[in-house]
């Protein structure tokens, strides 16, 4: 197994262990007790207890591929559709789809390695993408959410490496979720700009038509939702378990078509803010 250390930064004792010898597992998830990671961001000072982790070849290689392309990716600026040609607004849907879903996808391979690490050889197969939903597979998701939410978990010698690696699956799940939470607002605002500006750009001698109104209403919307369905199953996840896939809500981190009231509040309602005491990228 290959070996990683990890950096934590002081907790407060439990109230319940009585000691600040632990790990919180939270929702919403603790990032100023993020995991930091050698070789993955930097390390910061306030980040004094350091453990040597044996895991999984699969551990350092997705957190290279969260630090190196996920966040990079969400944490770009969204764009604005008062700013593009109402042409243009099928390809920005089409980027809010493909943002959304890079979220949603390394999610689930957090959640694939967090039931492995529980389960082990008795783990479940993992479900397709479209049935990741506590209503299409309990079973799956009574593992993921019991782990997810244990609270603090006592730092034993016996399990040590098992809790540290959880840790860090259960932070990538959160921060992946968090990250990417404007950019499924983004896209459901993109979805309904693109779904209706047709009828709305009709000029006002066809108001009387309501057939053509409708009609050309309804090959926007095909269009759209043909765009759409792609993320149907990421969508039906986040709507279904809002707990777990809506960690970041209390950020109010959102993308609006509203008008600007000035740069700085522009700047940040399209892009994420950083976690300026926790995350570090």
């Amino acid at each position: 197994m290959a070996g990683i250390q990890i950096y934590l930064k002081p907790r407060p004792i439990s109230r319940r262990l009585g000691h600040s010898n632990y790990l919180p597992f939270k929702w919403p998830f603790e990032f100023k007790y993020t995991p930091f990671c050698a070789n993955y961001g930097p390390i910061p000072s306030g980040a004094t207890e350091v453990h040597t982790v044996r895991s999984s070849p699969d551990l350092p290689a997705s957190l290279s591929k969260l630090y190196n392309d996920i966040l990079p990716s969400l944490d770009a600026e969204v764009p604005d559709p008062n700013k593009f040609h109402r042409s243009a607004w099928p390809g920005l849907l089409q980027l809010a789809v493909a943002k959304a879903n890079s979220s949603f996808h390394f999610q689930l391979e957090c959640e694939d390695h967090i039931v492995q690490l529980v389960k082990g050889d008795r783990a479940p197969t993992p479900p397709p993408a479209s049935e990741r939903a506590k209503e299409f597979s309990p079973e799956w998701y009574d593992i993921v959410h019991s782990t997810l939410l244990r609270g603090d978990v006592e730092l034993r010698d016996e399990s040590r490496d098992t809790e540290l690696e959880l840790f860090v699956w259960a932070y990538m799940f959160h921060v992946a979720d968090d990250r990417g939470t404007i950019w499924r607002s983004f896209r459901q605002e993109m979805y309904h700009l693109t779904k209706f500006f047709f009828a709305a750009s009709l000029p006002s001698s066809y108001a009387e038509s309501s057939g053509l109104i409708n009609f050309v209403s309804s090959k926007a919307s095909s269009a759209a939702s043909a765009i759409a369905s792609t993320f149907t199953a990421a969508t039906s996840v986040e709507e279904s378990e809002p707990p777990l896939l809506s960690s970041s809500s209390s950020n109010e981190l959102t993308s609006s078509h509203a008008a600007d009231s000035d740069d700085d509040t522009a700047l940040n309602r399209r892009r994420n803010l950083a976690f300026t005491d926790s995350v570090d990228v």
